[in-house]
């Protein structure tokens, strides 16, 4: 199975988040802001900070993928585009190939993915790239588990 990774502003992303244009004065508001900006949220969970160097190819492979049971994940590219492949597949099996879409985004772009969202790490379009991850999660394995997409891995291009 092969797909082209599709613009953001141009996909629908509801199914699997939230999306905002933070360049043009969109604010990203939610719950998942007013729960992160307790007190009693970061003395309680785990916050996972990532900022990530990516580096591949115009196509590859989109074989694993996690999903977090217990937060949402906000992820944003730094510098340069980068493409997230996200699944609705349910939570508590694998990832399903024919549920994976590819998502590129710009800079200035925010998603916040929901709970039990699967997705991969993100690609970078052609050359380096880096993207910054915030979750608050409970620190459980099963959080972080990787587990392959069935039945076979998705080719994307960018």
């Amino acid at each position: 199975m092969v797909q082209k990774a599709i613009p953001i502003r141009e996909g629908d992303f509801h199914p699997y988040g939230q999306y905002y244009r933070i360049t043009e004065g969109q604010r990203a508001e939610g719950p998942w802001y007013e729960s992160f900006m307790t007190e009693e949220a970061v003395v309680s969970r785990p916050l996972k900070l990532g900022i990530t160097v990516c580096e591949n190819g115009h196509t590859f492979s989109v074989d694993s993928m996690e999903r977090h049971l217990s937060s949402e994940e906000i992820q944003f590219p730094g510098d340069r585009p980068i493409i997230l492949s996200v699944a609705a597949s349910d939570p508590a099996g694998n990832p399903q190939a024919e549920d994976v879409r590819s998502f590129l985004l710009e800079p200035g772009d925010l998603v916040v993915l929901r709970r039990g969202i699967w997705h991969d790490a993100c690609h970078c379009v052609g050359e380096k790239a880096m993207y910054y991850f915030l979750s608050l999660t409970n620190g459980a394995p099963e959080e972080t588990a990787w587990l392959p997409v069935l039945p076979e891995p998705v080719m994307v291009e960018a």
